[in-house]
C-alpha cells in the first residue's frame, strides 16, 4: 500500500455530517437562519444555462467587492469558503517547520492546514477572559513564526481586535505576515473600512472572507482573500482557478447587490441576542458579550443536562464540553427573533418526571423476566414461577436482576458463582455484537411509547433512573425511539456503586437539573425509596402482567409512595395537575 505523506500521519480529519441534519432549530454551526435574499433566490432560479456550461468569469464579483471595500480588484481572490482562504494562504508561505502564531481558543481549521503542511499551529492562550492582550500575545512572536493569524470577531469567543491593535502587529512585525479572518465581521459594531485602510501603508495584511455567515451562503461556499498583488499572485499558484462555481458566484453578486435585506435580518439577530442573553443571565449563567452572529454562555454543572433537553426539544447547539477554556459552554447560534421564545422555553421551570424503565417504561415479562427464568433453569433445571419472581423483588435491596436471580437460585438450595451466573444471564438478554437479534432484550415490550412521551412534554420534562447498564438501556431507549425526550439519564454506570434504595442516581440528577419539584415513578419498594430518601415525589407504578396487583400496591405505599399509578394516563394526568399548580 502506497503511504501518504508523513505529515499526515497523526492527523484526524474534520468530521462532517454525511446527511442534513433532522432538527427543528439548526443552531450549532453560525448559519444565518433566514436564509438568503430573495434575489439571491431569484437569481439561482433564472441562472442561463451558458453560465453553467461554461467556465465561470470573476471579474464582475470581483469589480463589485472592489468597490465595495475601496480595494484594489487585483487583490481580491475569491475562494471556495474561507476555509480554501486559509490552506491557500499557508501552502502559499508555509515550509515543513515554520510556526503561525494564534491564541487559543479559536477556529480550529488553521491547525489542521499547517499540520498537513508540517509548520507549527502554535497557540496563545487567552489569559483574561477571552480579551485580547497585545502585550502578553507579542511576547510569544519568535524568530520561526513566519504568520500572525488572528480572528475578530472570534470563533467561538466573539469578540473583536481593535484596528489599532492590528496596526501595532502590522508596524512591528513587518517580516511577518498577519493574516485576519473577518468572516463574522458584518455582525460586529466596528467600523470595517478602519481594516481596510491599513493596506495603503502595509503590504504584509491579509484579510479574509466569507459568504456563509452573513449572506447565508453556507452550503455554495464562497469566500475572498483580499491582500497586497503580490500577495494574491502567490496564492494563484497553489489554488485551484476555478474552484468557486458559478451559481456560488452569481449568488454573491445577488447577494451584495441586496444589502438591505442582510442589514434588516441582521436588527433581528441583534434583538434576538439581547433577548437570550438577559434571559440566560437571569438564571444565574454566565453568557460572554459577542461581535457575531452566536453567543457563548458557561452553564456549569448543568451543562449535560441542558444538552441534552435542547436535544429532546430537537434544539442542536455546540457543546465544547471538554475543551480546554470552554468546559461546560454552549456556543449557541442566534436563532431567528420568532424562534427565540421557542428556545427559551427550554429553560422554563417546568415538574421534572423522572422514570424507573424496566416495569415502567417497558414490559419487561419476556425479556429480563424470562432472562431470570431461564438462567434459573439453567441451575436447577426447571423456571420459577412469576409470583415468586415478584415475592423476591417485593423485598426490596435488589439491586437489580442479577441479585434477583442469584437470591432465587440460592433460595432453591443450589450455590451459584455469581459472575458466571452474570455471564449466563447476559448471553441470554444481551449481547449487541449479535445479529439479527441482540436477545431477549428484543422481546421487551414499549409501554410508555413515543406518543406518550409526546404528549407528556407538552407538560413536563424527563429523565431516566435505572439500574440498567448504560449500553442496555440507550440500546432499549434508541430501537423504541425514546432517547430524545430525556433530558438527563442516570444507569449503574454513573451511580459508583450506590444501588437502589441509595438515593445516589436520584440526587445526582436533583444536583445536575435546575427543577424546584421532581417526581420519581418506579415499581419496585427500591424505587420508592430511593425517591423518599432523596425528598422527590415517589409514586409507585403497577408493572404490567403484575401477578398481585393489590399485594403490590399496598407494599408500594408502605415504602412511602404518594401514590401507586396503575396506568399511563395517570401520569400525564400528574404532569397537568402539577403544572397547573405551579401557574
Amino acid at each position: 500500500m502506497i503511504k501518504p505523506k508523513k505529515t499526515l500521519a497523526n492527523i484526524k480529519p474534520y468530521l462532517i455530517d454525511r446527511y442534513y441534519q433532522d432538527v427543528d432549530l439548526k443552531l450549532d454551526s453560525n448559519e444565518n437562519s433566514y436564509g438568503p435574499s430573495p434575489v439571491v433566490i431569484e437569481t439561482l432560479r433564472n441562472l442561463s444555462p451558458d453560465k453553467i456550461k461554461f467556465y465561470p468569469a470573476y471579474g464582475e464579483l470581483i469589480d463589485k467587492l472592489s468597490k465595495h471595500f475601496n480595494h484594489n480588484s487585483d487583490g481580491i481572490l475569491l475562494t471556495n469558503g474561507c476555509d480554501e482562504a486559509i490552506n491557500s494562504i499557508f501552502s502559499a508561505y508555509l515550509e515543513e517547520g515554520d510556526k503561525v502564531l494564534s491564541f487559543s481558543p479559536t477556529f480550529s481549521m488553521p491547525k489542521l492546514y499547517c499540520d498537513c503542511i508540517g509548520a507549527i499551529f502554535e497557540e496563545v492562550p487567552y489569559h483574561n477572559d477571552f480579551y485580547f492582550d497585545y502585550d502578553y500575545f507579542v511576547q510569544n512572536i519568535t524568530d520561526d513564526v513566519k504568520i500572525l493569524y488572528m480572528t475578530s470577531p472570534n470563533n467561538p469567543t466573539g469578540e473583536v481586535i481593535p484596528p489599532e491593535t492590528i496596526q501595532k502587529l502590522l508596524s512591528n512585525f513587518k517580516e511577518r505576515l498577519v493574516v485576519l479572518d473577518c468572516t463574522y465581521f458584518n455582525y460586529s459594531k466596528e467600523d470595517e473600512k478602519k481594516y481596510y485602510s491599513l493596506f495603503k501603508d502595509y503590504e504584509n495584511l491579509v484579510i479574509l472572507r466569507s459568504f456563509s455567515k452573513d449572506f447565508a451562503l453556507a452550503g455554495l461556499r464562497l469566500g475572498c482573500i483580499f491582500a497586497h498583488p503580490s500577495i494574491i499572485s502567490e496564492v494563484r499558484k497553489v489554488i485551484s482557478p476555478y474552484s468557486v462555481n458559478a451559481y456560488a458566484l452569481h449568488a454573491g453578486i445577488a447577494a451584495l447587490s441586496d444589502l438591505n435585506y442582510f442589514y434588516e435580518n441582521k436588527k433581528k439577530f441583534m434583538r434576538s441576542k439581547e433577548i437570550i442573553t438577559d434571559a440566560l443571565s437571569s438564571l444565574g449563567f454566565k453568557v460572554y458579550q459577542t461581535e457575531a452572529n452566536f453567543i457563548l454562555c458557561n452553564f456549569g454543572e448543568y451543562a449535560d443536562f441542558y444538552y441534552q433537553k435542547l436535544l429532546s426539544k430537537n434544539i442542536k447547539v455546540k457543546y465544547f464540553k471538554n475543551v480546554p477554556f470552554l468546559e461546560n459552554t454552549f456556543r449557541i447560534t442566534l436563532p431567528r427573533l420568532e424562534d427565540t421564545e421557542r428556545f427559551l422555553s427550554c429553560f422554563s421551570f417546568r415538574p421534572l418526571f423522572v422514570f424507573d424503565m424496566d416495569g415502567v417504561i417497558f414490559d419487561v415479562q419476556n425479556s429480563y423476566r424470562e432472562a431470570i427464568k431461564m438462567t434459573f433453569e439453567h441451575y436447577l433445571g426447571y423456571k420459577p414461577s412469576d409470583v415468586a419472581i415478584q415475592e423476591v423483588k417485593n423485598l426490596g435491596r435488589m439491586c437489580n436482576d442479577w441479585d434477583v436471580t442469584h437470591f432465587l437460585i440460592k433460595q432453591g438450595g443450589c450455590e451459584a458463582d455469581y459472575n458466571e451466573m452474570v455471564d449466563i444471564f447476559q448471553n441470554l438478554f444481551f449481547k449487541e455484537d449479535r445479529k439479527p437479534s441482540c436477545g431477549l432484550i428484543d422481546r421487551e415490550v414499549c409501554v410508555l411509547d413515543e406518543n406518550f412521551f409526546k404528549e407528556l412534554s407538552k407538560y413536563a420534562d424527563c429523565a431516566l433512573f435505572t439500574m440498567r447498564p448504560k449500553n442496555e438501556a440507550l440500546y432499549s431507549l434508541e430501537r423504541s425511539k425514546i432517547k430524545k425526550y430525556f433530558s438527563y439519564i442516570v444507569t449503574s454506570d454513573d451511580v459508583e456503586g450506590h444501588f437502589k434504595p441509595d438515593p445516589f442516581g436520584l440526587n445526582l440528577i436533583k444536583k445536575k437539573c435546575k427543577y424546584s419539584k421532581v417526581l420519581y415513578f418506579g415499581d419496585t419498594v427500591d424505587d420508592v425509596k430511593a425517591g423518599v430518601d432523596a425528598s422527590v415525589l415517589a409514586y409507585g407504578v403497577i408493572p404490567p402482567n403484575a401477578s398481585s396487583v393489590d399485594d403490590t400496591e399496598k407494599r408500594l405505599f408502605e415504602s412511602g409512595a404518594k401514590g401507586v399509578v396503575k396506568s399511563p394516563d395517570n401520569i400525564i394526568k400528574l404532569a397537568c395537575e402539577e403544572v397547573y399548580a405551579n401557574g
